[in-house]
Parts: C-alpha cells; structure tokens; sequence
C-alpha cells in the first residue's frame, strides 16, 4: 500500500456526541420557558448549510449515522428553516437564529442536540453564545452543540483566522467563544472554511480552494465514516466550564491532486497514473502542511495524539511563513521522499503471480469414476469357483458343436452339386 501518511485513528466513541447525548438527564434551570402543560420531547435539531435551508440534508452527515443513533436512543429529529442562499450570510444567519431559539423551546424540558452545517453552524454558535442556564436557557446538561465544518474553530476556522473582517452581507465574529454548553466540532482535513491555512503558503492556499470544492458540499450521503476515518482529537475545557472537543477528520490524499485522479479514472489511465502521484504526495504533503500550525510532522508515525493539540488555540492567519516552520519542513522532507520512492519501487515492481487454483471435475463425472470403481471391486471380490465356471461356460460356448460339424460338409457337397 502506498504511504502517505502513518495515523493512528484517535476518534472519541462510535460517535461522540451522541454516545454523550444519551446520557443527559438533569433538569432545566429555572426561568426557561417551558410549557409545564407540555410533555417534555428530546430533539435533534438540524441546521442546514447555504444550498440546504430546509435543514433536511443535516440528518445524511456521516452516512446518516449521527442522527440515527439520536433517534435510536429516543431523539426526535426536525430541522430549522430558514432563508440561505442567495441571501447573504448576514441576514441569512439573523433570520436562523431565533427560528432555532424557537426550535429548542419547543422541547419543553426535553434534551437538545443542536447539529449546525456550515452556514448552520454560524447560527448555532450565535445562539450558543445567547444562551445560558443563568438567563433563562437550558440546564447545561439539557443542550449541546455539534457544530461541522465550523468557521469558528480556533485554529483552521475561516473566521478564527480574518477576525473582524467585513465585506458586502458579510462578517467575521472571530473564532468560538467559551459557553457553558458542550460542543464538538468536526472539521475535515483542508476544508477551507473550516480548516484554512494558519500562513501564506500558495500550495497550501490552492490545496484549501480545492479541498473546499471536493469536502464541503452536502449534495448526498456524506461518506465519512467516523468508525474507521483516521482522526486527530482535541478535548479541552473552557473558560465557562463547557467541554469543547475538536476532531479532525483526516484526508487520505491530498485533495490538490484529487482532479487528477478523477481524470485517470474517467479515462482508464490510474494504472499509468497512481505510480507517479504516489510517488510525489508524501513530500508535497509535508509542503502543504508547512501553511499549518497543527500538523507536527515530528509525531508522525509516532505519537498522532501530540498532533492536532493547538486546535483550541486561536491563531491568526499570516501572510509569512515563520523561518522555525520553514526548517521543520526541510527536516521532514527527507523521510517524505523515501516514501515516496518506496510508493513508486512498489508500485512498478511485478507481483508474484498468484497459484493456479486446482480444478475439480463436473459432478457426473466423479459419480461416473465412483461407479467404475465400485464395479472393478466388486469383480475382484467375486468367489473364484464361479468365476472358472463362468470362464469354462465361455470356452464351451465358443467350441464348434456337433450340428455345426455336421453341416459343413453338406454345405459343401450343395455348393459342388450346384457348380
């Protein structure tokens, strides 16, 4: 198998939030507003992205797993809906945030699981900061957040790293804020939105728009799979006495060279292909990592959960690269070229052929041999008297008799008369 990068998977439960969300049972905090005529329901609660204000996609987010281990454990889902795209994101975020206060009221004492997508997940982190057990929101232990590809994460989140930026129906409240309220957040591996480069690398740049294109979307089934997608996780507790944990979803390659595996795909050249990009990922890898501060190229193979250990850590994006993570590149860059001369000397290098599998004869024919063999003993067990009366009966059938005797001279003498 080609190397690219050696982790250890470090995720946290089958999924951590919800094995977490199952598990919340203390009550509210006096002061919300809660029907007491109402039946308490414990909700789910989606937020979608831009292309999703219906909310619907958020239940499909890690082959849909998420959400129905919720509902297995007794959850409702609904999903908030709310005026996304082609408003901007500004007054698209206004109009979702009190429709979601509403949605979580609606619980009426239930237990609450905000999942926010993207676009949703800036509605969701402005309602996390809105509310606390000490103004009226829920017990702390009744709401949590799972915030996906969050601009917010301290370190990689668009919005962590241009805090205060602001453009036409745009702008960046910096990165998440301490709350009382636990919340996840699951960011992939050079998203741009939510894991930007920290530095002005152009490899590193280019690789994030691409990555952008190839792992934000939410057209279909999401297709990671947390029980086996290698991570990176950082769990740590804020100011405000809220658990935050940050896990990071690992890309298997880099997604700068993903189109030119598609075109080897489409057009049956992967074979001719894969070698070459084997061979040149491991070293453009640790180029492309030389833009983040959160990748220690020193816990490679190692020790993955040292990596990812700043991710709580609010960090600027700069257009220099510092001259420390310049060195620490050319020192990782040896090692990244063996694996890739080792991914390329395995992939020319002609396998031994495989054994040729023995083959069986069809079933008549062995029942054919078995009768054949079964006869042959028999004959060969058989008593020996009757088998020399048998052969004397033979001798004695194939004699010429007396008739026959005594007809071949008449039949001579007729055939003289008649000459």
């Amino acid at each position: 198998m080609a190397k690219h990068r050696k982790l250890r998977n470090t995720r946290i439960g089958p999924l951590a939030t919800a094995a977490v969300a199952v598990g919340i049972s203390a009550p509210l905090a006096v002061g919300h507003a809660v029907d007491a005529s109402a039946e308490p329901r414990d909700l789910v609660i989606g937020v979608g992205g831009a292309l999703n204000p219906t909310s619907d996609r958020v239940r499909d987010k890690f082959r849909g797993e998420l959400v129905a281990d919720l509902e297995a454990a007794g959850y409702t889902f609904e999903g908030v809906q709310y005026s996304a795209w082609p408003l901007p994101i500004d007054p698209s975020v206004a109009e979702g945030v009190p429709k979601l206060h509403t949605a979580i009221d609606g619980a009426d004492g239930g237990r609450v699981v905000v999942i926010g997508y993207s676009e949703g997940a800036l509605v969701a982190e402005q309602v996390r900061r809105d509310l606390s057990p000490a103004t009226g929101g829920p017990a702390r232990d009744d709401l949590q957040f799972v915030l996906i590809a969050s601009p917010f994460v301290p370190n990689g989140g668009i919005y962590a790293r241009f805090p205060g930026l602001r453009l036409p129906g745009f702008t960046s409240t910096g990165p998440t804020q301490p709350s009382e309220y636990d919340t996840t957040y699951y960011s992939r591996e050079y998203d741009l939105v939510a894991d930007f480069p920290a530095y002005g690398n152009p490899l590193s740049l280019a690789n994030a728009v691409v990555g952008f294109l190839y792992f934000h979307g939410d057209h279909g089934v999401d297709p990671v799979d947390l029980e086996t997608q290698p991570t990176s996780v950082r769990e740590v507790v804020n100011g405000k006495g809220g658990k935050d944990v940050y896990i990071l979803i690992r890309a298997e390659h880099l997604p700068l060279l993903q189109p030119l595996r598609d075109i080897s795909a489409l057009t049956g050249t992967t074979v001719f292909t894969e070698p070459v990009l084997g061979a040149v990922e491991p070293a453009l890898r640790v180029l492309v990592d030389m833009g983040y501060t959160d990748r220690d190229y020193r816990t490679i193979g190692v020790d993955e959960a040292a990596d990812y250990q700043d991710a709580d850590r609010p960090t600027r994006f700069s257009p220099v690269i510092p001259a420390e993570r310049v060195r620490q590149t050319a020192e990782a860059l040896p090692a990244a070229i063996r694996d890739g001369l080792e991914n390329l000397v395995d992939a020319v290098t002609p396998k031994p052929a495989k054994p040729t599998p023995k083959t069986t004869k069809p079933e008549e024919d062995e029942d054919e041999d078995e009768a054949l063999t079964s006869r042959l003993e028999d004959d060969s067990e058989a008593d020996p008297e009757e088998s020399d009366a048998s052969d004397a009966s033979d001798d004695s059938a194939d004699a010429p008799t007396d008739d026959d005797s005594t007809d071949a001279p008449s039949e001579a003498s007729d055939t003289a008369a008649a000459a």
